[in-house]
């Protein structure tokens, strides 16, 4: 096996192992939330209902403000790109 190879299956191996691990916190996670809500009451449940949404809103926004931030990115290099063909 040359170097290239090894780095691709080193690179490989850390993001699958970094996704398991990941994957296993959110189902621990989400099973602890759970049993905690179904022996609290359902004004818990209810409160976490109200954060798991809160959550989810978050979450696209900040996909929203990347997306955006990118494009910005972009349109700036493009008009920097047209000033320069234009001197």
């Amino acid at each position: 096996m040359d170097a290239a190879t090894a780095r691709l299956w080193f690179r490989r191996a850390i993001v699958y192992f970094t996704g398991t691990f990941a994957l296993g916190l959110v189902a621990t996670s989400t099973i602890a939330a759970l049993i905690y809500a179904a022996t609290h009451g359902l004004e818990t449940l209810s409160a976490l209902a109200t954060s798991t949404l809160s959550g989810v809103g978050v979450a696209i926004g900040g996909c929203l403000g990347s997306a955006l931030i990118l494009r910005f990115r972009i349109a700036r290099e493009f008009v920097r790109s047209l000033l320069k063909d234009l001197q």
